[in-house]
């Protein structure tokens, strides 16, 4: 019992003994704080004394706050509109609408239509093949192309004759990757790639093209196919199957819901003819005006620019792009902001002349992406006043805040107390 009594006395003496530590320091740190908050108000009485003794010490500082807040805007970087007009060899870009978007039209007399990818066909009218005569029976078939490699061709039966194969649309679906666009004018050959999002919603629909047939018979040409309808003996897996058509339906669509590479050959057009395939207005995003050499290692993949000549335009800076040189953004491994496609064109002998426009705060240019050697970079001032005014604030606030800083010197050396 007395054992008991002597451990909660020794325990209550160490509690009123931590009680005493804890208060100590409660009042050693309120006198610190305390100490400190008066060190503070005096500084502030003495500035406030000395300011009231210098007013031009005031005036001066206020000058300063104001022409450095001037010169910080002026330097301060700033995402601004930016235009473009070029003429590049390739083109590849996702459109970015939310609206199917008319892209091709009117490519009248077609003498080559080539599709690769996986699609299906559907064929009415009158069939006539030697190779595969259970065909010459039939009035409707059904092709089944596989594969990515799976090819379908169309062309005039009689290639004396002048073609009535035309391309009447293409729409375009939101987010429909238009990859490696390119002009071939001495074959007369458009080619490109349709890469879509995967249809997973119900409201989806896949990039539809119309072709008019016209009254001519067709040659039809087919790789990698399946005839659900028909059963050709026989038939080796890598066997070519061509047949003559004469639809009876004028026109054919193709619902391009895959990705699908197509290669279009035209006779000889009219440059009136040029200018109305395009439709402009296209909006973008992730343009790129360059194409890929692969060796086979991913590491010695090497990009190399399709561009030919243009000019780039932003807060009234304007540079000259050269052949081959790459167009960048602020990172050189991320393309340059184009949100539109205003206008694209064919320029017969030469490429494709794109206009484009979208918001960046800084555009690079240089034959080597991590080495530029031109840029136009755009401030927050830039949106407010004409380039020549900012000019000539920088060289004034600049010359101004030096003198400033040597008046505020000089006034506070001279107040200084002399030992």
């Amino acid at each position: 019992m007395v054992r008991r009594q002597k451990s909660e006395m020794k325990l209550l003496l160490f509690f009123r003994w931590l009680l005493q530590v804890i208060r100590n320091f409660i009042i050693t740190l309120v006198g610190f704080l305390g100490a400190g908050v008066n060190y503070i108000r005096q500084g502030f009485k003495h500035l406030r004394k000395f300011l009231a003794r210098k007013k031009i010490v005031i005036f001066v500082l206020l000058l300063l706050l104001s022409f450095g807040t001037i010169t910080f805007s002026i330097i301060l970087p700033h995402s601004h509109i930016f235009e473009g007009s070029l003429t590049v060899g390739e083109i590849s870009f996702t459109y970015n609408g939310q609206e199917p978007k008319l892209f091709l039209q009117s490519m009248r007399s077609i003498s080559n239509l080539e599709s690769e990818g996986v699609q299906t066909l559907n064929f009415a009218g009158k069939f006539e093949s030697e190779s595969f005569p259970q065909l010459n029976q039939l009035k409707d078939l059904k092709i089944e192309l596989n594969s990515s490699e799976s090819k379908f061709i169309i062309a005039p039966a009689n290639s004396k004759l002048p073609s009535e194969i035309d391309l009447t649309k293409l729409l375009l679906q939101p987010n429909t990757e238009v990859a490696g666009l390119s002009y071939d004018s001495y074959n007369k050959r458009l080619d490109f790639s349709l890469q879509p999002q995967p249809i997973s919603k119900l409201d989806n629909k896949p990039n539809d093209l119309k072709l008019y047939l016209g009254e001519q018979p067709l040659k039809v040409s087919l790789e990698g196919y399946e005839l659900p309808s028909v059963k050709l003996p026989n038939r080796p897996e890598q066997t070519v199957l061509e047949f003559i058509y004469l639809p009876d339906n004028k026109e054919l669509n193709l619902e391009l819901a895959k990705d699908t590479n197509l290669y279009i050959t035209t006779t000889a057009p009219y440059k009136n003819d040029l200018e109305q395939w395009f439709r402009g207005k296209i909006f973008t995003k992730n343009v790129n005006f360059q194409r890929i050499d692969r060796s086979g290692d991913i590491r010695d993949d090497l990009a190399i620019s399709t561009i030919i000549e243009g000019k780039i335009r932003m807060v009234e800076q304007e540079k000259d792009i050269k052949d081959n040189q790459f167009l960048m953004g602020e990172k050189p491994d991320i393309p340059l902001n184009i949100e539109l496609i205003r206008y694209l064109q064919i320029v017969p002998n030469k490429g494709l002349e794109v206009r484009i426009a979208g918001k960046a705060q800084q555009i690079k240019i240089g034959l080597d992406k991590d080495f530029p050697v031109s840029s136009i970079q755009g401030s927050w001032l830039d949106g407010i006043l004409p380039r020549d005014a900012i000019i000539a604030i920088f060289s004034f606030g600049a010359a101004t805040i030096s003198y400033l800083l040597s008046v505020l010197i000089d006034n506070i050396s001279k107040s200084a107390p002399k030992s």
